[in-house]
């Protein structure tokens, strides 16, 4: 099997964005249950989940927008 230069780049790119969006979703996991752990159940609480599970969002967005470096 052949493969030719662009074939192997788009391949590590999706490796790299792969690798990103997985351990984007690992470190919110990490975030999410430090918060529940840590902090009283209140509005304010679910306003910091609410804006890390959007963070999260946003950055699988850009990813598929511009890439990764």
């Amino acid at each position: 099997m052949a493969y030719n230069i662009e074939e192997e780049a788009k391949r590590f790119v999706a490796s790299k964005k792969e690798q990103f969006i997985k351990g984007m979703a690992e470190s919110s996991d990490n975030m999410l249950q430090y918060i529940q752990d840590n902090l009283y159940p209140s509005s304010e609480r679910d306003y910091a989940i609410k804006a890390l599970k959007e963070a999260v969002l946003w950055c699988n967005s850009c990813t598929d927008k511009h890439g990764i470096k």
